[in-house]
């Protein structure tokens, strides 16, 4: 009878330490564990599955029982080496948890934990996912555990720690176990591939070495079932991995990414209809959240030689993900992400998910685009800034400017003496004032009749405020920035050496002091002014109106003439301004809470959700 064939990843499981691929630090440890002879009597080894546990657990066992032992190097020749080796010794007992997890089975091992070792020198105990036992049997096993009989080692082995009590934990000497990286795989795999005769070609050993996520014996059963396709004329090629996979290459990812950053449905459809004969719809959404996790990080990342070691696809696949992941907002790429998680749950307890998968994509190509979230800030942007326009603006507050002006000529006085003024005092500063500058109308007083808007000294000489703000804003910016100062932004001030811009909310101030909104600015500021002035970007201040309402232009006269006060008329003009205002103010507030009511919640995502906490608005449908 001709002998049973040995999987692989038994046939070359390591037997000594040194054999152990990628767990350096944890070698070196039990090494010097071994020859300091500093055992302990409960070890915790955890790591994801694939990566060593149990064997570095049957290779302590064996360095502690070898006849030449304890020794870091055991022999495997001698009989309890062995033993060890075929699971056939009397003093290294190996329990799997998941079966043996009643209170009952661990009362029935700590019976058995009473008896001294037979052939070696240690009996030791190996529990494998120790995480299955109930908390009655790792009660049960507390006290053993903390105060063993002598030469007693246990050695638990878990792929999931934090369902490990943590009494048991404190109670244990913990080694964590490493993905191998998948150079080290690569190597291995090479290795075995030439001692095993297989011909295969290195891009499939790095598509299996990829697919096996940091697990050696997951690579090498894939190694293992993929060595049927080998023969002398016939090499196993990346494609035979895909096929045998179920997976899909990198091609067909890139073609279903564009269809669905150009939102090209028809497309798309043909390419799952292609796609779903090969790989199975939970799988095309794995993959797909893979790719779409690569193209963030290098959407994210400008140092292309720390994203490489970080990306699962081949290098030559670089250069077009980089232009790829270009047609992609970063928020979007995160969008993405979510809705094929979200659908990856659903598909799997559906019957029909071919449908759903269909649903899934499809759904992604008609995404609340970026730009709709763009367009609905300026929105409220614009409603914002159009309702300050209608409050803010000076409503009561040029009785303090006219206050100078009103009480120029007299003492001043508060409002309640305004019935004392008819009085003929006042009359001759004013006669005085009627007749000294009689000719200063022709030269001086039709200056500001120019122009009603404030001006600044600038290079141009005379120009407003508002001309150069909208020189400025013409320069360098394109939209949405131009609209995003249009709108929310108020100069205050533009000179040579200053420019004071505000804005009525402290989150339109971050975003106006980000580069890509002020670098426009700085530089149109030097085209226009041949260096570049000192920009301020705040909110408004009580001072902003006298700063604003102020000409400044360098030719205007030093001592311009008073107008003829008129204090009575003035007053009456000024509490009427306010009435007006006041009314205006109240009739938008009451606008305001109509429309508030017309706004209807709406299912969103959270990133438009943010958007909206962040600018203090609502979703319009």
């Amino acid at each position: 009878m001709a002998d049973s064939y040995i999987p692989l990843y038994r046939k070359y499981r390591p037997q000594s330490l040194e054999e152990l691929i990628g767990q350096e630090s944890i070698v070196k440890t039990l090494f010097n564990a071994i020859e300091l002879r500093k055992i302990v009597h409960a070890y915790l080894f955890t790591g994801p599955r694939g990566t060593g546990k149990t064997s570095s657990a049957r290779i302590f066992a064996k360095s502690l029982n070898c006849v030449e032992g304890p020794t870091p190097n055991p022999c495997g020749k001698c009989h309890n080496c062995i033993d060890i080796t075929n699971s056939n010794s009397v003093d290294v007992i190996e329990i799997d948890a998941a079966s043996n997890r009643k209170v009952e089975d661990a009362r029935n091992l700590l019976e058995k934990i009473q008896y001294v070792p037979v052939s070696g020198k240690y009996k030791i105990y190996i529990i494998d996912e120790v995480h299955m036992l109930t908390t009655e049997a790792f009660n049960t096993l507390l006290k053993t555990l903390e105060e063993p009989p002598a030469n007693l080692v246990f050695i638990l082995a878990t792929t999931e720690a934090h369902k490990v009590l943590n009494t048991i934990i404190s109670r244990c000497q913990r080694f964590d176990f490493r993905r191998i990286s998948r150079e080290g795989i690569i190597k291995n795999l090479k290795d075995i591939s030439q001692k095993e005769n297989i011909n295969i070609e290195d891009k499939a050993l790095s598509l299996i070495a990829k697919k096996a996520y940091g697990g050696m014996r997951d690579a090498l059963g894939l190694l293992d079932q993929s060595s049927v396709l080998s023969t002398l004329d016939k090499e196993i090629t990346e494609s035979d991995i895909f096929s045998l996979l179920g997976s899909l290459s990198e091609e067909i990812l890139f073609n279903i990414t564009n269809s669905l950053a150009y939102k090209d449905v028809a497309s798309l459809m043909d390419l799952i209809d292609k796609v779903i004969q090969s790989c199975e719809p939970v799988n095309v959404i794995r993959e797909l959240i893979n790719y779409f996790r690569d193209i963030l990080i290098i959407r994210t990342c400008d140092d292309i030689e720390k994203v490489k070691p970080l990306i699962s696809l081949n290098e030559s696949a670089y250069k077009d993900l980089k232009n790829q992941s270009e047609q992609f907002e970063v928020n979007e790429i995160v969008q993405i992400i979510e809705k094929l998680s979200e659908y990856e749950r659903l598909i799997k307890n559906v019957s029909q998910q071919h449908l759903w998968l269909e649903i899934a994509l499809i759904s992604i190509c008609h995404r609340q685009d970026i730009q709709i979230l763009k367009d609905m800030e300026e929105r409220l942007a614009r409603l914002e800034a159009g309702v300050s326009t209608g409050i803010r603006p000076a409503p009561a507050r040029p009785a303090p400017a006219l206050a100078p002006a009103k009480t120029l000529p007299v003492k001043p006085a508060p409002a309640q003496t305004l019935p004392e003024r008819p009085q003929p005092k006042p009359v001759k500063p004013v006669e005085a004032m009627t007749e000294k500058p009689q000719p200063a109308p022709e030269t001086t007083i039709p200056a500001p009749e120019k122009s009603t808007e404030p001006t600044v000294s600038a290079p141009t000489g005379g120009t407003s405020l508002s001309e150069l703000w909208k020189q400025l804003l013409s320069k360098n910016l394109k939209m949405p920035s131009q609209s995003f100062f249009m709108s929310l932004s108020k100069p205050v001030e533009i000179t040579a050496e200053k420019i004071v811009i505000t804005f009525s909310n402290e989150n339109f101030v971050k975003e106006a002091k980000k580069d890509i909104k002020l670098n426009p600015i700085q530089d149109a500021a030097k085209e226009i002014f041949g260096t570049l002035p000192h920009i301020v970007i705040r909110t408004p201040l009580p001072e902003d109106k006298n700063i604003t309402n102020a000409p400044v232009v360098a030719d205007t006269p030093v001592n311009p003439p008073p107008p003829i006060p008129e204090p009575v008329k003035q007053a009456a003009q000024i509490s009427i301004d306010t009435e007006s205002h006041q009314e205006l103010e109240v009739e938008v507030t009451e606008n305001l809470d109509d429309m508030n009511k017309a706004l209807t919640p709406v299912n969103v995502s959270d990133q438009v959700k943010m958007a909206i906490d962040v600018f203090n608005g609502k979703v319009i449908e």
